[in-house]
């Protein structure tokens, strides 16, 4: 038991470690950030300034370097759009996620663990056939649909 939970731990920094390298290369992708933020027209020595600030006139090997380093001392930097750390930003939104997923996880065992039973007590009938197709439904429709579906449903 010890090991596989040490295995799976493994598997999970590595898959971590890959999720930020590829939001770091896909966020490098996309262009300067500076221009994107910047507005049309400003000054390039202002425009330098900022990026000096923000540590992106460096190497992309050395930006990825002090990214990793000052992620795994728990700093996720500041945000462009607020201008405000990303820690300050994610805690303060931190309650209202986990209401959220608790009031899911409530509702999928109010309707799932019912079902569930249901359809392995009437196995081949009708409430099993009824059951499969909402746990099939449950796992197909992406959530950011079925969210703008059940808004739609409930708040209007």
């Amino acid at each position: 038991m010890k090991g596989y939970v040490l295995v799976r731990g493994l598997y999970s920094v590595i898959t971590l470690w890959l999720l930020v390298t590829i939001i770091f290369a896909m966020v490098r992708l996309t262009g300067d950030p500076v221009k994107m933020k910047g507005e049309v027209g400003a000054d390039p020595v202002y425009l330098d300034a900022i990026r000096h600030n923000w540590g992106l006139d460096r190497p992309v090997y050395a930006q990825y370097a002090s990214f990793m380093g000052r992620l795994l001392l728990g700093d996720f930097g500041h945000s462009f759009e607020k201008a405000l750390p990303v820690r300050t930003i994610y805690f303060e939104r931190l309650p209202n996620s986990l209401k959220l997923g608790f009031a899911a996880y409530v509702i999928s065992i109010v309707i799932g663990v019912p079902l569930g039973m249901l359809s392995a007590l009437r196995v081949n009938t009708w409430w099993d056939s009824a059951g499969k197709l909402i746990a099939l439904l449950g796992l197909s429709v992406p959530g950011f649909f079925l969210a703008r579906v059940l808004t739609m449903f409930f708040g209007v």
